[in-house]
């Protein structure tokens, strides 16, 4: 009868569904379980890139300014060991990397030029854009699952 054909139809269409949606379901879980765990020691780190970039944007065109940029290439370095030593952390050791060598150019900047050579304006956006990427990789460290 057609009736029976509907109501087959029907099941087998219920039934894929419920299974392509486990599927999801079950790599969701798979991806939970394959990436590394929220780490004090990381979080702390990525804070406190996070907070040297915001202190040194306000010594911007001060003598203070070239001890305060060697500070935070040794910290984004301390950071982004630390994040290689975490397995399954590729995602966060990417983003380290990137961060660091931003933080490089500025120090690099600033030893080769010495603080009269760098101007407030470039300074400042530096900071921004290290502390906008600071802030990034703190959160991604710290939505991880615990």
């Amino acid at each position: 009868s057609v009736s029976g054909y509907t109501e087959l139809n029907s099941l087998i269409t219920l039934s894929m569904l419920l299974t392509l949606s486990g599927c999801a379901t079950v790599n969701d879980a798979w991806d939970y379980f394959d990436m590394a765990r929220f780490d004090n020691n990381e979080y702390m780190l990525a804070n406190k890139v996070r907070t040297q970039a915001n202190i040194g944007a306000r010594k911007c065109g001060t003598p203070e300014i070239s001890r305060e940029v060697t500070r935070l290439w040794e910290t984004t370095q301390e950071l982004r060991n630390y994040s290689e030593s975490i397995p399954r952390n590729e995602e966060t050791v990417t983003m380290t990397s990137e961060l660091g060598e931003i933080v490089y150019k500025l120090d690099k900047r600033y030893r080769e030029k010495g603080t009269s050579g760098v101007s407030m304006a470039y300074c400042t956006s530096k900071f921004g854009n290290i502390e906008k990427n600071a802030t990034i990789i703190t959160n991604v460290v710290g939505n991880k699952p615990r």
